[in-house]
């Protein structure tokens, strides 16, 4: 049934509307769409009109007295009467897109951007772009999301008179896992490691986590382990999880101590599930403590100087079930054995670890060295 297909690429491509008339000529005939990872579908159940090629990467189709056109370029550098920031709560993401959007707009724009509050889009200057405004929007991964959202700023537009707008290319895989607005700039590095500065915000939290069964070791420093593959790919695990399981709860913060020889190891590739000992009661996965105590008295290897080491990690338990020897993969829920739990536990009732058997599932959020 579908007569009318486009096809657009990746998170670099522009989505340009223009015209007068946007929601009667868009949101009635064509506004019904998907989003997959690493491309964008249009689709319309009927002929609305002819998809042009004028030129190379730019794909023009007038849909009454709108324009629609796809093109590749630097969202920068378009002249529309506005431009769309896909960012987070704060409108603060300084990555991918958004990032390359800020800086080009300026510090102007930024300021802007930290008074803008509890909305779910916003206008702003366009600071050092060449014209028009900026349409902030908090960045959704799920297609009717996005749909709803491109409608919402394109009603924005039709009250406000503007009669162009440019998009940036909305979730795709770039735009579903970005990288935390705390990190700090990467420059380019696969992995960076960031010593929190004791008395910080996010210090004090990490140290709360670590002595809440009153742990009372002498902590020597913490660090963020940044690694943007990692995050990436844990981040689309999440989502994936909250797909499936129809819930958000998830996530777990739980701890895994480590000798001094293999933080470099973890830091780079995250937790292998083949180092597993042969003995495992649970299961042959990553093992995560909910007590830091279990992790820093049995498995924090002291190095020469007496220094250990443990990780607070985020893990992805899941719906989760009662574990045992032998495990290569969390039990079937039901007679579907394709349908698996998504982690095992030692206790149901009380769970004091956790194991995962798919290693993107745990990311080694900070580096605790204590002592």
């Amino acid at each position: 049934f579908l007569t009318n297909v486009l096809l657009l690429y990746l998170h670099s491509s522009l989505i340009k509307t223009s015209g007068n008339t946007f929601l009667s000529d868009v949101h009635h005939k064509y506004f019904s769409f998907e989003l997959h990872y690493e491309h964008i579908i249009f689709l319309s159940l009927e002929v609305i009109g002819k998809v042009s090629s004028p030129s190379l990467g730019v794909h023009t189709m007038q849909l009454g007295q709108v324009t629609l056109e796809v093109s590749s370029g630097d969202i920068t550098k378009e002249k529309t009467d506005a431009i769309v920031n896909s960012s987070n709560q704060t409108f603060s993401l300084k990555a991918g897109v958004s990032k390359a959007i800020l800086d080009a707009a300026g510090v102007q724009v930024v300021q802007e951007c930290s008074q803008i509050g509890l909305y779910s889009f916003r206008f702003t200057s366009s600071g050092r772009l060449p014209r028009g405004n900026i349409i902030h929007v908090i960045g959704r991964n799920s297609p009717s999301e996005i749909k709803d959202l491109v409608l919402s700023v394109l009603k924005l537009c039709e009250s406000s008179q503007i009669t162009s707008v440019a998009f940036p290319a909305l979730g795709t895989a770039a735009a579903q896992s970005p990288l935390p607005s705390h990190w700090k700039d990467m420059k380019g590095q696969a992995v960076v490691l960031v010593k929190l500065t004791a008395g910080s915000k996010e210090y004090a939290e990490v140290e709360k986590e670590f002595r809440r069964t009153n742990l009372n070791s002498k902590i020597i420093e913490i660090e963020r382990v940044q690694n943007n593959a990692l995050w990436k790919n844990y981040m689309i695990k999440k989502e994936e999880l909250e797909d499936k399981n129809k819930h958000k709860n998830n996530e777990k913060r739980l701890f895994h101590g480590t000798g001094p020889d293999k933080t470099d190891q973890i830091n780079n590739h995250g937790f292998n599930r083949s180092f597993a000992g042969m003995n495992a009661m649970y299961g042959n996965g990553s093992y995560f403590a909910v007590d830091p105590h279990y992790s820093a008295q049995g498995y924090s290897a002291p190095d020469a100087k007496g220094h250990k080491r443990m990780y607070l990690v985020r893990v992805l338990v899941g719906d989760f079930t009662q574990g045992k020897r032998g495990l290569l993969v969390p039990p079937a829920r039901s007679s579907n054995s394709a349908d698996l739990y998504n982690s095992v536990t030692d206790n149901m009732r009380n769970p004091t670890m956790f194991v995962i058997f798919n290693d993107v599932q745990a990311y080694p959020e900070y580096l605790i060295t204590f002592q």
